[in-house]
């Protein structure tokens, strides 16, 4: 534990898998949380047959937590998981709709062993109508939304996972602030579907802003560098280039001459190098950037990384107090955790663990 940390000491349940909910309990867990992943007796299955969790997206995604395995379809292994809910403060899920009141494990069937759990229930339309039930992936959350109309094809990241994740962890944070005042609990229920379509919709798409031509233009040196120039930033750009087009001074113009203006841009970028570039525009105020991979991304000195089995990995991104969390440990290996976990936090000896194995808990 890292008590400098907002969220240390509090403790979260994990029955997620894929990205939504996988990626919200790391952002609490960046926090300080002490994140608790409940699997299956197989494993979750984004594991990809790495029962260690060495895989480049495990790694990334799953360390910094601890292996429960529990077979939540055997009595046994509901009252383990029961026995974890009553000493821990939030609970995340995102099974499709029906299958916690098939377990059992519904807020309504667990609330009253702790009146103080938060529990957030993440779902790819919601409930209640007939949506409800189609199963959801990022893909068909991105067509449903119109992320795909605005391309003609999926945006090439889980950006319905992951608003879902943050729009979860942020849920989260508020629920445990509002049960600092109140004492209680609350269910908290979110759809990936809202969640996308809440990033969509602040989107300028009737264009009121004056919306940003985004050009990557390729430099003297042969590396491209992207430009984005909203609003007052096209005429900073024209003088910096020195083209003064009278057809590029209102927006209108600018959308009706755009082949011609991108073409005169790329003839500009050509006769300077990316470097140079990045350093006039940085000069001029104009947002640009070099264009690049993930991995040289991970390599800037502006960017805290650190190693976690082989792979490199981004370190916690909020820093408190002038301190970010300082450690990060790679994922357990699947049910790691099962035995020490359940003596410490739910409190079982060696009798009630030998009762909940050979009842087929995992």
């Amino acid at each position: 534990m890292e008590p400098h940390l907002p969220l240390a000491g509090v403790r979260v349940i994990d029955l997620t898998t894929f990205l939504s909910g996988p990626m919200a309990t790391h952002t609490l867990g960046e926090l300080g949380a002490d994140v608790i992943k409940v699997e299956p007796p197989d494993g979750d299955p984004t594991r990809a047959g790495s029962r260690d969790g060495q895989t480049p997206f495990w790694l990334a995604l799953h360390r910094d937590r601890r292996s429960v395995v529990l077979d939540l379809k055997r009595p046994a292994g509901g009252a383990a998981l029961r026995d974890l809910v009553a000493a821990s403060d939030v609970l995340i899920e995102n099974f499709r709709p029906g299958v916690t009141a098939r377990l059992g494990i519904t807020d309504g069937d667990l609330r009253p062993l702790n009146p103080r759990l938060v529990y957030c229930s993440l779902t790819g339309y919601g409930t209640g109508h007939a949506a409800a039930d189609q199963p959801a992936t990022d893909g068909p959350i991105q067509a449903f939304t119109g992320a795909v109309a605005l391309r003609g094809s999926p945006i090439p990241l889980t950006v319905g996972d992951l608003s879902g994740a943050a729009h979860a962890a942020t849920a989260i944070c508020a629920a445990l602030y509002a049960r600092q005042q109140t004492g209680r609990g609350c269910h908290i229920e979110l759809s990936l579907a809202e969640c996308l379509l809440q990033w969509l919709t602040v989107g300028d798409r009737g264009g009121t802003l004056a919306p940003p031509t985004t050009l990557v233009l390729t430099a003297a040196d042969g590396a491209r560098v992207l430009v984005q120039t909203p609003m007052h930033m096209r005429a900073k750009l024209l003088a910096l280039v020195g083209e003064q087009d009278p057809r590029w001074s209102t927006v209108e113009g600018q959308r009706a001459s755009l082949d011609e203006f991108v073409a005169t841009m790329q003839a500009a970028f050509a006769r300077r190098t990316a470097g140079e570039w990045v350093a006039a525009l940085a000069a001029a105020g104009i947002p640009a950037a070099v264009v690049r991979t993930v991995e040289a991304a991970l390599g800037d000195p502006c960017v805290a990384t650190t190693d976690v089995g082989g792979e490199t990995v981004v370190t916690s991104p909020f820093v408190v107090d002038g301190a970010r969390r300082t450690a990060t440990a790679a994922p357990p290996a699947l049910g790691a955790d099962t035995e020490r976990v359940l003596r410490d936090v739910a409190g079982y000896d060696d009798a009630r663990l030998a009762a909940a194995r050979a009842g087929g808990a995992w």
